[in-house]
């Protein structure tokens, strides 16, 4: 039995001197692929710490982000802020309304210039109102050629027409004329048209 063990024993060699490479392109390769290998490690370990302070710098700016917005809601939803923006839609109406009223209103002078133009000599005016697009006159006339002469004007006239006489009475032992009471439609349109300055009148 001694003897068995001592056998086994000499049979038992542990070498920890490293091996030499295979010599000759087999050996450069080897030694290239372990050198390629560990510079590989080392560039993936520097990218994973890489990404892991990135991540760490993200997560550091989306709590900042989340407390400036925070912050700024507040702000927002405050009482002064709220009566400003109260406050600045009650006057950005107002002027929508001021635009509304300009656009759909005319200046009533070349509408009464327009009118006289068309009145036949001898016509004599008792009143005259303009409202909502429509001209209301009355008055006096001598010969019913002068009513014709006015209805022809207004017939071929492009801002006031459709002549509508309402009232017409016949002369009288104490009045020696006619009275007449009629209305016309206006053509707003028309009159801004005209009412526009030419290129040359803004020279």
């Amino acid at each position: 039995m001694a003897k068995a063990a001592r056998k086994e024993e000499a049979e038992l060699n542990i070498n920890l001197m490293p091996v030499a490479r295979p010599a000759g392109p087999t050996g450069e390769v080897i030694h290239w692929v372990l050198t390629i290998g560990r510079y590989f490690v080392i560039f993936t370990e520097i990218i994973a710490l890489a990404i892991f302070v990135l991540g760490i710098k993200l997560a550091s700016d989306k709590n900042t982000l989340k407390s400036d917005i925070g912050s700024l809601q507040k702000q927002v939803s405050s009482d002064e802020n709220v009566r400003f923006e109260q406050s600045f839609r009650s006057v950005q109406k107002r002027i929508q309304e001021v635009a509304r009223l300009r656009k759909s209103h005319f200046e009533t002078g070349p509408v009464v210039s327009e009118y006289l133009t068309l009145l036949p000599q001898g016509m004599t005016l008792k009143s005259l109102n303009l409202k909502e697009g429509e001209l209301t006159f009355s008055g006096f006339f001598s010969t019913p050629d002068q009513l014709q002469t006015l209805v022809s004007s207004l017939y071929g006239s492009d801002k006031i027409t459709g002549l509508d006489i309402s009232d017409l009475n016949s002369p009288t032992e104490t009045n020696t004329s006619y009275s007449f009471t009629a209305k016309a439609t206006i053509i707003p349109t028309n009159f801004e048209e005209n009412s526009q300055p030419s290129a040359e009148e803004e020279k």
